[in-house]
């Protein structure tokens, strides 16, 4: 009676495994198939990178620390930056793009040395979603620090 049991437990198991294969083989199938998607552009990243360059005035000139988002939208706000010596987190930049520049407020630095006692800066914001993501100096040099950096 043993041997009938145990060779009907391995019938089943042998048609439950063929049940299981022939399942995940039809979603196994799908798994590698690639459909056109007719949202995607597989050159878009390089395209925009070379618009960027010719913008910038070319390659030699396109080196950057990072690109630079808003991190309350994503929003790209800086492609031309070089890194904080001493603030990892923070970059400055000449050029901006996406922003908008605060006239009516001005930020004054709390210095303990007296140091820059005269330094003022301009709120910079996201122009799409209104965080801050920036200051401006009186030389017009962006000093982000709230922002997502890339590469």
């Amino acid at each position: 009676m043993r041997d009938a049991d145990a060779a009907s437990d391995g019938d089943d198991g042998a048609s439950a495994s063929e049940e299981s294969d022939s399942s995940s083989s039809g979603a196994l199938g799908d798994v590698g198939a690639r459909e056109r998607d007719e949202f995607f552009d597989e050159g878009a990243d390089a395209a925009d990178e070379r618009a960027v360059v010719r913008a910038l005035g070319g390659a030699d000139a396109a080196t950057t620390d990072a690109r630079l988002s808003c991190p309350g939208c994503f929003a790209l706000v800086c492609v031309l930056c070089q890194r904080h010596e001493r603030y990892k987190g923070q970059y400055r930049a000449v050029f901006a793009r996406g922003v908008e520049t605060s006239t009516t407020s001005c930020l004054r630095p709390t210095d303990d040395d007296g140091d820059g006692a005269d330094e003022r800066y301009r709120e910079v914001t996201c122009a799409q979603c209104g965080t801050v993501v920036a200051v401006q100096d009186d030389d017009d040099v962006y000093h982000f620090f709230n922002v997502f950096s890339a590469g």
